[in-house]
């Protein structure tokens, strides 16, 4: 979570299992989810493709399993 939207950018160093990682919106619409790899030795940085506020990483496939896709509106406590 970020005060503010921005360009968000994530890596995978000493992550041992694979995630899915969606960035998120201020008006909590997925913009952009990515698959990332677990331990590269020069891990790769996952920037979200717009701004983004929120950043949500799940166990990788967890998305698709669930049928989320960009687009799609996440609820979110206040």
């Amino acid at each position: 979570v970020y005060p503010e939207e921005r360009e968000l950018s994530f890596w995978m160093k000493n992550t041992k299992i694979p995630l899915s990682i969606a960035f998120i919106d201020s008006e909590r619409r997925i913009i952009d989810i990515q698959d990332m790899k677990p331990l590269d030795d020069e891990p790769p940085s996952y920037v979200s493709a717009e701004p983004a506020q929120y950043a949500l990483e799940v166990n990788q496939g967890f998305f698709e399993r669930r049928g989320v896709k960009e687009g799609d509106r996440v609820e979110l406590p206040e």
